[in-house]
């Protein structure tokens, strides 16, 4: 009996978030949002190890409130670790290895962080913080109503996308990997995924649209937005995080 030679890999998982009932899921969607971009912001123009250790201390209390499980995280393809080690090669020889890892481990940092917020936070919550993330625009008489329609049909179509994909991967790997013997052949794959997947979700969009127009406009009533003691407390934490990157950073 042969031993297999690959394992199982975990794949890249965008904007699915973990069933949990934690504080941090309770956290309403646009707070989540605007403090991932306040960190984000702070983070970068301040990358000094004081504002990297202050950013993982904040995540990692986030990853254990939430209580994310190690199975989420996607499988790092070995080509990863052969590009950055690569770097740190060169950056070594040339005096700017510090640089590099700071470089790395904000992005890294980024990563993680824009991960959180997806693990935590449902699509349907996401789109129903839209029009409030969006509200100030409106002073500047910018076409607020016609980006939430926009950016809400993009994040609820996001699922189907990712569907067909997962079922257009799953025919490739029963079809067999016939392997390619120049970059030509390779090329000539990934034009023909991405066309089946478009050429998928077209329709579907399609579909969608023929449906909204049939329903006509509706007035959508949404429930008022209450704070919890979640937001104040992230929006306290946050807020502290920030001013120690900026002070100490």
């Amino acid at each position: 009996m042969s031993r297999t030679r690959t394992r199982q890999r975990r794949p890249v998982i965008l904007l699915r978030p973990v069933p949990r009932e934690t504080p941090l899921h309770r956290v309403w969607a646009g707070t989540k949002v605007l403090s991932a971009a306040a960190l984000s912001v702070a983070v970068s123009f301040a990358p000094s190890w004081t504002g990297l250790g202050i950013l993982l201390g904040v995540l990692v209390v986030g990853v254990l409130v939430a209580r994310i499980p190690r199975g989420v995280v996607p499988t790092v393809p070995w080509w990863v670790f052969a590009v950055l080690a690569v770097g740190l090669v060169l950056n070594a020889a040339g005096g700017g290895l510090t640089a590099y890892v700071r470089t790395i481990l904000l992005g890294v940092g980024l990563l993680v962080l824009a991960s959180l917020v997806g693990w935590t936070t449902r699509l349907s919550d996401l789109v129903d913080a839209l029009p409030v993330l969006f509200a100030p625009l409106r002073l500047l008489r910018l076409p607020v109503d016609e980006w939430v329609t926009v950016c809400a049909l993009a994040l609820r179509m996001l699922p189907t996308v990712r569907a067909e994909m997962r079922v257009l991967f799953a025919a490739r790997k029963v079809r067999g990997r016939p392997g390619f013997r120049n970059p030509a052949g390779w090329w000539q794959e990934v034009i023909d995924a991405v066309g089946a997947v478009v050429s998928v979700s077209m329709r579907q969009i399609r579909d969608l649209g023929d449906a909204l127009s049939v329903r006509g406009p509706r007035s959508a009533t949404r429930p008022p937005l209450r704070l919890r003691l979640g937001d104040i407390v992230t929006v306290l934490v946050v807020a502290g995080a920030c001013t120690a990157i900026t002070v100490w950073g």
